[in-house]
């Protein structure tokens, strides 16, 4: 019997252990599980950070790359109006530019047609007056021939009278002498005359030049005169002549191109050449002599290019 109680009683001692053991092990094990599932949990929360980091950075990344790619569109759509504006002001300045250039030729091609230097009026002034010289001379010659041929009918008329000729002869030839003679002394008035109206004119065209000396002298002490055959060079600074920085004339540049009309005016065969340094300048006196003085604008010359530091006005008288 004590045997058979033992036996219960280890039997029951081990169904005691085993329920006391069987709480505390379904502890332990649901411990456990917490245990894993709050570190997963944790870290797939730090994961979702992370993920939202992420996200966050990249639309703020995307917003700044959307922003900058707004920027250059329309720094492309500015720059395309700005080259459709420059592209339309080129158009119009080449237009303004071929413009210009037909202008300009035009105007070459005309000025080149009439243009005629000072050498050239100056040679061809020459021209005539040793043309007019040389009529003189051949005038003279013509006036000698018929002096001695008129002489020397006189001798033959002599002569024939010492000779006892025919008075009916000699009464056939006096006509024909007494016309020489006529002749003669025509020719002769003429050559005189002319030397007379040449001396007159080259008399008054000196004493006109010396008066022309004497009022720009009186104009300003800066501009140069000096007489060079039929011819007087006048050289005009541009601060005289016009107003600074304009094509305007001065007083005293208009009393000079005055005195230069009014001189040119009053011998038919007078010619100014203008010299200056620029053809608007030139241009502006040129006119200022055909309009204000009605001189005509073939005996007005005007050239551009003066070596100068002025404007040179070449009245020639021939």
């Amino acid at each position: 019997m004590p045997h058979g109680n033992d036996n219960s009683r280890g039997k029951r001692l081990r169904t005691k252990g085993f329920r006391k053991v069987v709480p505390i092990l379904a502890l332990t094990l649901g411990t456990g599980g917490c245990l894993v599932t709050t570190s997963t949990y944790e870290a797939k929360n730090r994961e979702a950070d992370s993920i939202r980091e992420a996200l966050a950075s990249a639309n703020k990344e995307k917003s700044t790359l959307e922003a900058r790619v707004l920027a250059a569109q329309k720094q492309i759509s500015d720059g395309k109006e700005a080259n459709a504006i420059l592209s339309l002001r080129i158009q119009e300045q080449g237009e303004e530019l071929r413009k210009v250039k037909e202008e300009f030729a035009s105007a070459t091609r005309k000025y080149e047609g009439t243009r005629i230097t000072r050498e050239e009026m100056i040679s061809e002034l020459l021209e005539k007056e040793k043309a007019i010289g040389k009529r003189m001379q051949e005038l003279s010659a013509m006036a000698q021939a018929c002096d001695a041929e008129r002489e020397t009918l006189r001798k033959e008329a002599v002569a024939r009278e010492k000779t006892g000729a025919d008075p009916d002869q000699q009464a056939a030839e006096t006509p024909e002498m007494e016309t020489l003679r006529r002749e003669r002394d025509i020719l002769l008035g003429r050559v005189e005359r002319m030397e007379e109206e040449r001396h007159q004119e080259a008399r008054r065209r000196d004493v006109r030049f010396a008066e022309l000396a004497t009022t720009f002298a009186g104009i300003s002490s800066r501009i140069a005169v000096a007489p060079v055959g039929p011819s007087m060079r006048v050289l005009v600074p541009d601060q005289v002549l016009f107003r600074k920085g304009k094509l305007v004339l001065t007083d005293a540049g208009k009393k000079v191109i005055r005195e230069m009309g009014k001189t040119a005016s009053e011998f038919p065969a007078a010619a100014v050449i203008i010299t200056a340094a620029g053809k608007a300048q030139a241009n502006e006196i040129r006119a200022a002599l055909t309009k204000g003085h009605s001189l005509p604008p073939g005996r007005v010359l005007a050239n551009a290019g003066s070596r100068d530091r002025g404007t040179e006005l070449l009245l020639v008288i021939p």
